[in-house]
This record gives C-alpha cells, structure tokens and sequence, in this order.
C-alpha cells in the first residue's frame, strides 16, 4: 500500500507543535494544497494530520511505525498509509539539528528512483519523525520466510544490480546511505527491491556507546566498515564505506546468516577494527563476484571498488571485462599500479588479452583474477603530472617532469598511451597512463597538506578537526576532497585553499610541538618535563596518528595525536651527546638496563685486568723464586719478561702496558694492538 499524497495542512492543534513554532515558516508545508500531493519544495509535515497507527519495525536508529496521513478538503476526506522512521529521543538541540540536515537530504534525494526517499519530516512526542511511502515488506522479511533463510544465487545477483542502481544514484546526489542491510532493502509491488533507508545514522549524529574507545557508531556493528566506529577519528566516511556493508548484506542473502552473527559490538570492533579481520565471502561463487566481494573488505577505504564495478560483477558475473575497459595490475597488496592497459579481447571468464603502451602492437595474455577495473581514468580536459617514483618517464617529458603539469589531449584505447599537451605548446607528449595521476594547484592524492588561515572546516557540534589532512581525490573539475582527522566526511574545496606539508610515516618518532600546551589527546611527559617522544604505530587515511611509547616499559596501548600539534624528531638534528642519548633512550625500554648493565661489565672486566696488572709483579717474583730453587738461570727468567728477584720496586713493562690498552680497547670499542704472546 502506498502513501503517495497528504492532505493540507491543518489548524495548529498538536502540543508537539509548540516545540519548534518557528520552523513551520522555515519549513513550509510537505504538501499542495490544491493536488494534494506531495511538495517538492517543503519538507515539514503538521503533526496533527499524521497518526501513528502500530510499531512495525525497530532498531538502532529508531522505531518504525505504520501511519496515517489525514487528507482532508471540501470535496474528500481520505488517510493514506506511510512509514514513519521515529529517530531516537535527544535534546532540543540534537532534534533541531536532525531537522537541518534532514532539510538538506530531503531536497537532494527528490526525484530518485531506486530509493524510497523520504516525504517530510514532523515531530511526535518531541522525537524527529522521517515520514516516507509504505512498502509491504522487505527482504529481510523474505529471508526469514525462505528455507535456511537464503535466496537462489540469481535472485540475489538481480536484487543486487537493482540496489547498486539505488545506491549509485544516492552517490551522485551526494548522499551516503550507512546502513545498507537486507531489513532496509524494501520491495515494491513488483518485487522490485529499493533502497528503504539512507543516510539516518548522519541525522542521529551516531549511536552512543558505553565504550570510550568506541564513543558512537555510524551504521548496524554487524555490517560497519572499520571507519565507522568513531568515524571522527577513524573515518571519514565516504561512498566506498557503502562497499562493505552491502558486501556484508550480499553474503546474507547467500548464506542466510549475516556476518559476526551472534558477537557483540564490542567484539565486532575488535575483530575489524583492531585485528582487520573480514567477513568470510563463501566459496563457489563466480570469480567475477567473488573477487569484488572480498575487494569490498580492503581495510583501508581507498582500495575498494567503486560501485560502478560492483555492478559490472553482478550483471555480468560470468565476464568481468569487455573489450574496451581499462584495467590495472597492482604492486602485491599496495595501491601503486604497475601496468595499466585496455582490454582488446575477452578469451574467456577468466582471460583476456590487453593492449599496454609499453607492448605497441603486442596484446598480452592476462588472467582476470590479476586485473581491475581502473577507477583514476583519465578524461579529456583533466590536468596531469608525472608520479613521484617515477624516475624516467617511458615517453618523455619536458621540463622539469615533476613540476611540469600537463593537459589530456587524446586517450588511446587502440593502443593504451594517454596525449598530454602544455600551455604554450602546440606539441602533443606520450604518457605511459600508469606514470600519470590527476593534479591540481599543484596537489595531487595522498599529499599532506594544511588549511590555510582565513579558511574554517564545517564540522559537527563539539567537534574540532585538525586542519592537517590528506588529499583523498582529484576531482575532475580541479577540486579536492580532503580527509581530516576529527572530520566524519570529506572536505570538498577549492586547491587555493591548501598548502602542502610534509607527510607522516610510519615508524617515525615523533612529540608534540613546544608550543601545544593543552593537547587534543592525552600525552605523556618526560620526567625532567617537557613532552615524550613516541612512535608512530599507524597512520590512517585521515592524517591521525597512533604513537606508541616504546621507550616506557608500561607504554598501554598507546595515543591519538593530531598531526597538526606534532613534530617529527630526528637523530642527526639533536644536538649534543647527552640529547642523543635521551633520544636513543625512547628507541625502546630495554636501551637504558642494556647500556647499564653493559657498563657494569666493562667497569667489572677493567677491574679484573687492572687487579692482573697489579698483582702481576707479585706472581712474577714468587715464580722467579720458585725458578731460582729448581736450579734455572735468573738470567733465562729476565729473557722471558719476569722481574728481577733482587728488585725493590716493580715495574710493568712496555709488554705490560700494550695488553692493558688493547684489552680495555677491545671491551669499549670492539677493537685494539695486538695482545703479544707470553
């Protein structure tokens, strides 16, 4: 049953009314008046035309209850069923800002097909109310009525290129769902599955957590990808965080048990978040389907696939390629591609033959399960430049090659070579397409860079983000999407607002800035004050750092830190001994017990020698008596190095002198004379 028209609006007769009585000239009316119709152009509803009927659905972000709109005029007097979504109790101030962004959805999903995009918004017993059309059931409804609660392989590879379609749409609105599983996957009439909800868990801010490693999350824990919990620190969230939970909602369908089934959040989180494991993609599948399945589970985000091949797998689970498609081959598990090429012939399911610059008129054989669909392709107009690592482009390049940024000219798809031209130049240069990647104002993807002053982020209330982030991508009208650590989006914006830093790495040591007095997170300080240096453990696609404190025996699992507040510390740049040696300390605990205990060695075995020395002329008289007894010559005694009987004061000879050095020399510095033999 639908609910596609409301009525007009009604007198003001509800107490929920009373809440927010300025928003109704804000929001307008969810309706026309004459058609009754839906509005296209206001979302708030009057809460005294909707009635909630019976709750039918409940979860982490609300309970859904069947409703009623009253349709009232002069000539009819009708109620039409729909959904309603009632968000979570919370402050005034959280409901007006469910309301605000609400507002922002509402006119961007207008007119999608493969969604059910809401209808208005009301109050009701001050919680936030999503209304939208009424659907009879879902699919997670017709899992449970099926046999092992699965559906036949077709059936899901079809509701699957139906759901990618919806959720396609959705991104190229902007617009994240976050919470993609098969009891949100509604049918329509015609067996047609839509996506049912999209984008709540922004509207709600997160769901709270007891947990104070996880404060709140963005999405169902069953079916969150890793930046979704705390996605302020670990996010952002992104179109490729949709990846894995409809991965997740897939392998549902399949195997009729949804992953981590019967584990709480909290070992949820440990197993993805901390451990990096993934969801098990049952085997047998098509390769086509199974390869994008497990690619949908990449950690990090930026190694999923788009959905534009996730459709291809499923639609075409038997062909993953066609003549025409660019494809790439990967360095191992890195995101660096080592070839790039265009497929000229598909042999088989899985082989086919590509066209690459460096092979001019030779297609080479190539398996499909080694290939990918290339996300980065070029397109006409796009401002290039040569890669860092590369050294000598194949084809040339004029100037200096990582400085000098070209235009696409000409994309070769007969023989895989991309034509760049420069400003200036009439003349046209070849490029290897795997040398090459989008710039622009001089930035390219994966820089670090830095906010300028006079530029502010727009972030969540109570949240600050750092303003050092990392380019995620180049758009192809020259604007960067750029992730930053405390920010659950990316940041869409002009290259002439950011400069370019130096970047973090992993396992650098790293404290925090002299003049950060209040940090963002907790950090350690050294006994004689001052900030401890750390070591970076991780650095997330956001630009946030996880430091650890090797240098302290009890380090607990180490620190946030904001880049913005950190610098890196280098050996060669301390200066005087004792500094290089409080840095060699933070290396590991283990530095100071091993050089106190190596002293004490050195001290004990100098003692040992310096004892020998000493007591050498002593032995050497008792010897030169016990000679003189058994009849040997003194003189034979002198030849060997012994002291005179008769002498009255000892002396160490230059033999003497020569084993103390070398033996001393040798325990401190690995080295020394030669010992002369007695």
């Amino acid at each position: 049953m639908g609910g596609e028209q409301y009525g007009p609006v009604s007198p003001d007769s509800s107490i929920d009314d009373e809440l927010f009585p300025e928003d109704y000239d804000r929001f307008g009316t969810a309706v026309n008046v004459k058609t009754g119709e839906p509005s296209r152009t206001h979302p708030w509803v009057d809460p005294s035309i909707l009635k909630l009927m019976h709750r039918i659905g409940r979860g982490p972000f609300g309970d859904v209850w069947l409703a009623t709109i009253h349709n009232c005029t002069e000539d009819f007097n009708e109620y039409h069923e729909v959904a309603v979504k009632m968000l979570p109790p919370g402050s005034e101030e959280q409901v007006r800002s469910s309301l605000r962004k609400f507002e922002s959805v509402f006119h961007t999903a207008q007119g999608l097909r493969g969604v059910s995009w809401p209808y208005g918004i009301s109050i009701k017993d001050g919680r936030a109310c999503i209304i939208m059309k009424f659907y009879e059931g879902s699919l997670g409804d017709k899992l449970a009525r099926l046999p092992g609660n699965k559906l036949p392989l077709a059936d899901v590879l079809r509701y699957g290129q139906q759901l990618v379609s919806g959720i396609m749409e959705l991104h190229s609105r902007g617009i994240l769902a976050l919470n993609l599983k098969p009891c949100n996957f509604l049918l329509d009439n015609q067996n047609v599955a839509v996506v049912g909800e999209f984008g709540i868990p922004m509207l709600c801010g997160g769901i709270s957590s007891p947990s104070s490693e996880h404060p709140y999350w963005v999405g169902s824990p069953n079916y969150m990808a890793p930046e979704q919990w705390s996605a302020n620190l670990r996010g952002p969230i992104s179109f490729e965080t949709d990846c894995w939970a409809f991965a997740c909602s897939i392998i549902e369908m399949i195997t009729g048990e949804k992953p981590w089934n019967h584990v709480s959040p909290q070992d949820i989180f440990d197993a993805v978040v901390v451990r990096h494991q993934k969801p098990m993609v049952p085997s047998g599948l098509p390769p086509a389907v199974d390869k994008v399945l497990k690619a949908c589970f990449e950690y990090d985000y930026r190694n999923r696939p788009a959905f534009g091949e996730i459709l291809r797998a499923l639609t075409y689970a038997d062909e993953p390629f066609k003549v025409g498609d660019w494809v790439c081959m990967r360095e191992n598990s890195s995101r660096r591609y080592s070839r790039i090429g265009v497929v000229q012939t598909v042999i088989a399911s899985d082989s086919v033959l590509v066209q690459y610059c460096d092979k001019p008129g030779e297609r080479v054989h190539c398996s499909s399960s080694c290939l990918h669909l290339w996300k980065d392709l070029f397109q006409i107009g796009d401002s290039v430049i040569v890669k860092d690592w590369v050294n000598s482009p194949r084809f040339g390049w004029p100037g200096e090659f990582h400085k000098s940024e070209g235009i696409v000219s000409e994309i070769g798809v007969q023989d895989g070579v991309i034509s760049v031209t420069f400003r200036g130049s009439q003349e046209t240069w070849r490029a290897d397409p795997v040398e090459l990647e989008h710039v622009s104002g001089g930035l390219v993807a994966n820089d670090w860079v830095r906010l300028r002053s006079g530029w502010s982020l727009e972030a969540n209330p109570g949240q600050m983000p750092s303003r050092v982030g990392i380019v995620h991508h180049v758009e192809h009208s020259g604007k960067l999407k750029v992730a930053f650590f405390g920010r659950e989006t990316l940041y869409t914006a002009s290259p002439v607002e950011f400069e370019k830093v130096s970047s973090f790495f992993l396992g650098q040591y790293v404290r925090l800035k002299v003049e950060v007095v209040a940090p963002r997170f907790h950090w350690p300080q050294q006994e004689t004050g001052g900030w401890d240096t750390g070591r970076i453990a991780s650095v997330l696609p956001n630009g946030g750092l996880f430091v650890k404190f090797p240098g302290r025996l009890f380090t607990g699992k180490g620190v946030w830190a904001d880049p913005e507040e950190t610098d890196v510390v280098h050996l060669n740049e301390i200066s005087g001994v004792i500094n290089k040696y409080q840095h060699i300390q933070k290396m590991h605990w283990a530095v100071r017990p091993a050089l106190a205990l190596l002293g004490f060695l050195i001290a004990a075995r100098t003692g040992v020698v310096i004892v020998n020395l000493v007591t050498r002329p002593i032995r050497g008289r008792k010897e030169a008596a016990l000679e003189n007894k058994a009849g040997r010559n003194t003189n034979e005694t002198m030849e060997n190095g012994k002291d005179s009987p008769s002498s009255g004061n000892p002396v160490w000879l230059p033999s003497q002198v020569a084993v103390a050095t070398s033996t001393v020399a040798s325990l401190i510095f690995g080295e020394g004379v030669t010992t002369p033999t007695r």
